[in-house]
């Protein structure tokens, strides 16, 4: 019976090792053998197959009837995480991350706000080149945006996008292109208005003085204090001519050296692709859309009434999202510069977005959000009077809130290119 046993053992362990042998031969001959990848790579969706799916996508949203589509309540929320001080915004059931870089006392554990916001302006801009084009005819073969701020003030952003794109079409088809993309895209529309955020304060008193208990973690408290000593010293070194003392501040003071450049796919190494800004393009396979800053990287895509996947937030929930996440980063440091101890701070939005806009009886709905509500809770030893002029300073602070508030100049064209992973 041992003797069957071991048997019956050894062959399993042959069968395992012989299967693994040949996966193994398998993987090296994907790697190594140029022809074997060349015919996975052409066997894979093209962007013209993606024009297909999206328009039988547009199609199919249009068959349904417009009784059967109702206003929806876009829904964000974003929290300063405790001791990291870095922003979790969560939607849906989609989360991710925004924190500064190195050299902006962050732990680059995500995409800085400015920057993500800008991509996701950029993925909705280019997500609409491909829906207009996918309905007018125009073929398309590969194509990536790039986009950059111009404004040099809270105010005044300035955005200026490039869209990279291979195609057959003519000049005239693919300015007529960019004409109706533009038209069409729900977040170029909100950045070239103005709009009304509605804010809410909700104070939550905490203790004065902390009581620790033998297994507490530093807290956003502890956070907040450290920002305000990093300030003061920083600014009182450079006030006197001298550079900040890393060694004191754990190296992430003022001007820490290291910063990690992009490293696009191999699919994605077109030299035209800013290698450090906002990027974006699409993925044919999936039709979700790619954001890029450096190396992080983001989802955006539609739920599947929409023709998408849901495997990120859309477009505009990201924007909605971020306003939140850019929030919460500007009111830790007002708070520190003025020395007010945060124990909690959380700002949950709401938004409304018609997707019956453009359709008979709906022709002047808005296809951008409205209706913008901020609640802000904060919980803090503070009165409500330092807690409201904290949060009226934080508005006036805030990168994206001043970009939801003041109407935006946004210039756009084309260029042409030939793609490397045609």
């Amino acid at each position: 019976m041992k003797r069957l046993i071991l048997s019956a053992v050894i062959a399993s362990a042959t069968l395992t090792g012989a299967l693994a042998q040949q996966n193994d031969q398998r993987l090296n001959k994907a790697i190594t053998d140029k022809g074997y990848f060349q015919k996975a790579w052409k066997s894979a969706p093209s962007f013209r197959d993606l024009l297909k799916r999206r328009k039988a996508a547009v199609n199919q949203f249009r068959a349904i009837p417009t009784a059967a589509l109702h206003p929806i309540t876009i829904r964000a929320f974003a929290t300063a995480e405790q001791r990291a001080g870095t922003r979790h915004v969560i939607i849906r059931e989609h989360q991710y991350l925004n924190d500064s870089g190195y050299n902006n006392g962050g732990f680059d554990l995500g995409i800085g706000t400015p920057d993500h916001v800008i991509a996701a302006i950029a993925g909705d801009i280019i997500d609409s080149y491909v829906t207009q084009a996918a309905i007018k005819g125009v073929a398309i073969d590969s194509l990536a945006i790039n986009i950059k701020q111009t404004g040099h003030s809270l105010q005044n952003w300035g955005l200026d996008y490039t869209i990279f794109i291979d195609s057959p079409a003519s000049d005239q088809q693919l300015e007529e292109l960019r004409v109706l993309a533009e038209k069409n895209s729900p977040l170029y529309q909100f950045s070239i208005r103005a709009h009304k955020v509605n804010t809410t304060v909700e104070l939550h008193k905490s203790a004065e003085e902390l009581e620790i208990p033998p297994t507490y973690q530093p807290g956003l408290r502890e956070f907040i204090e450290w920002e305000t000593r990093k300030g003061e010293a920083n600014k009182q070194l450079r006030e006197s001519g001298q550079r900040p003392d890393k060694a004191k501040f754990g190296g992430y003071a003022y001007d820490y050296p290291y910063s990690r450049k992009n490293e696009f796919t191999p699919a994605q190494s077109e030299s035209y692709l800013n290698p450090d800004g906002p990027t974006a393009f699409i993925n044919p396979s999936s039709g979700v859309t790619v954001l890029q800053v450096r190396h992080h990287r983001v989802l955006q895509d539609h739920p599947q009434i929409f023709g998408g996947n849901d495997l990120g937030p859309t477009a505009v929930e990201s924007h909605i999202g971020l306003l939140g996440s850019c929030f919460t980063h500007v009111a830790e440091g007002t708070a520190a510069r003025n020395r007010i101890p945060l124990d909690t701070l959380n700002v949950a939005l709401t938004a409304q977005f018609d997707p019956r806009s453009g359709r008979k009886g709906y022709e002047q709905t808005p296809l951008y959000p409205t209706d913008i509500q901020m609640r802000v809770v904060i919980s803090s030893p503070r009165s409500e009077a330092e807690i409201r002029q904290l949060v009226a300073d934080t508005e006036r602070g805030c990168p994206i809130y001043n970009l939801v508030t003041n109407a935006q100049e946004i210039k756009g064209g084309i260029k042409r290119v030939i793609a490397k992973n045609k």
